[in-house]
């Protein structure tokens, strides 16, 4: 089969190349999908900057899939042949830049009505948003939630999830695209511009000096680290990203008694034990609700898969509202 791989780690530009590659072979659990659509993740682009761990070249990316199921593995149940599915490739293998991909069947479910482009936008964005929700913070209706970078990718389906819970929601952007849609379509409570407003102060006057309980960080760096500020005693921040928490701030964390915790949706993926269908069973809630109108997953630009780098380049210079999607197959 054709993929898309690349062939080192480096610039977008200079790494992706077009080469024929082995068709994937399932295993017990496993789907073959024939790959319709796909997108661009930002952790797409720092596997191929730099890997956390040892990777083999060439190295096929892409880490969410809207396809048909055209083979399964003799352990697979609640799927049939020519089925249409979402899902999530693992990152530790290859994924859906290619023809065909292999995917746990667990991290899967029926595309049902949504348009392919829509429910390639989904999977790990979606599963990221909502397991770090409703798993790690465990948001209720009236909680006050500071979600960072609410126009990203995960950004707007945790917004969207969290109002769909009757929190109370806080987000940040600075773009003038992105404060609007957040603003005006998501129809956040408090929009706040991290360039030129003070985060902390708004934060506390917003909360009348309380806090917040309840922090999703989906930018890192100087935003989490910033966050600490104005989480509330005994309040939990998640973060998406691997964050480095100095001596300070561990006493930050310490007297103010916060639960740090990390959400990586592949993190069941390097478990011997065969985890259970969890990842699916919430990828039909989102499909469900993206059918009755609760959760509208944004596609900002839809791009050829032979313009991957390009796709690439654009996500990483920062400035898409919701997500990109590739086109593999018409």
């Amino acid at each position: 089969m054709k993929a898309k791989v690349i062939t080192a780690h480096g610039p977008a530009a200079e790494v992706f190349e077009m080469q024929q590659v082995a068709d994937p072979v399932p295993t017990a659990c496993d789907l073959i999908v024939k790959v319709l659509t796909t997108s661009i993740n930002p952790l797409d682009c720092r596997i191929r900057n730099k890997a956390s761990v040892p990777r083999n070249f060439p190295l096929t990316l892409g880490f969410d899939v809207c396809g048909i199921v055209v083979e399964m593995g003799r352990n697979v149940t609640g799927f049939e042949i020519g089925d249409r599915v979402i899902g999530s490739p693992t990152p530790f293998r290859n994924g859906a830049n290619a023809e065909y991909v292999a995917i746990d069947h667990c991290s899967c479910t029926r595309a049902g009505t949504l348009a392919d482009a829509t429910a390639a936008a989904i999977p790990l964005v979606g599963i990221t948003a909502y397991e770090a929700l409703f798993d790690r913070l465990r948001v209720r209706s009236g909680d006050w939630v500071v979600i960072h970078a609410g126009a990203g990718g995960v950004g707007h389906l945790a917004i969207q999830l969290a109002k769909n819970a009757g929190c109370r929601i806080i987000t940040t952007a600075s773009r003038p695209e992105s404060l609007a849609y957040c603003t005006d379509t998501l129809g956040v409570d408090h929009v706040l511009n991290y360039r030129e407003t003070d985060v902390a102060g708004a934060v506390m006057d917003i909360t009348q000096g309380q806090g917040v309980g309840w922090i999703m960080d989906n930018a890192g760096g100087e935003c989490f680290s910033r966050s600490l500020d104005y989480v509330s005693p005994n309040g939990h921040i998640c973060t998406i990203l691997p964050v480095a928490v100095d001596e300070r701030q561990g006493y930050q964390l310490l007297l103010k008694n916060i639960t740090l915790s990390y959400q990586f949706m592949g993190a069941g993926d390097q478990n011997v034990v065969q985890p259970d269908n969890r990842q699916g069973q919430v990828l039909q809630k989102l499909v469900e609700m993206v059918e009755c109108g609760q959760l509208r997953p944004h596609v900002s630009k839809i791009y050829d898969w032979h313009d991957l780098a390009q796709a690439h380049e654009e996500m990483e210079r920062g400035h898409v509202v919701g997500k990109l999607v590739v086109r593999v197959t018409n």
